[in-house]
């Protein structure tokens, strides 16, 4: 029994990582940043400054199986679909309304 659950298991894996789809970093951080502009209070310099941190934080991240290096300048991120830029630009936002900075970058997550 323990065998079959485990092949599901790695099933159900195989089946989610085929669906994932990558994004080159710069136009995951435009279409983030885009989506920041959709919000009043989100100012140029305080979106260029969540780029400057969200730059900072991928640099953490970069042993993650969501983050990959093809070079200095080309990386990819894996995300299961669009919505998490929406995501992402949401949380920042509310982070911002909040003033919960640190919460938002410790939480942060690319996979939901």
């Amino acid at each position: 029994m323990f065998y079959k659950l485990r092949v599901s298991l790695i099933k159900i894996y195989l089946i989610l990582e085929e669906k994932m789809e990558y994004w080159d970093i710069e136009d995951f951080i435009e279409e983030v940043k885009f989506m920041l502009t959709e919000y009043d209070e989100m100012t140029k310099e305080i979106i260029l400054d969540w780029e400057k941190k969200f730059r900072e934080w991928i640099d953490k991240k970069s042993g993650s199986k969501y983050i990959k290096y093809k070079s200095e300048e080309e990386i990819y991120i894996q995300v299961k679909d669009e919505n998490i830029m929406y995501d992402i630009a949401l949380r920042y936002h509310n982070a911002y309304r909040k003033k919960t900075f640190d919460d938002y970058w410790k939480n942060l997550k690319i996979v939901m």
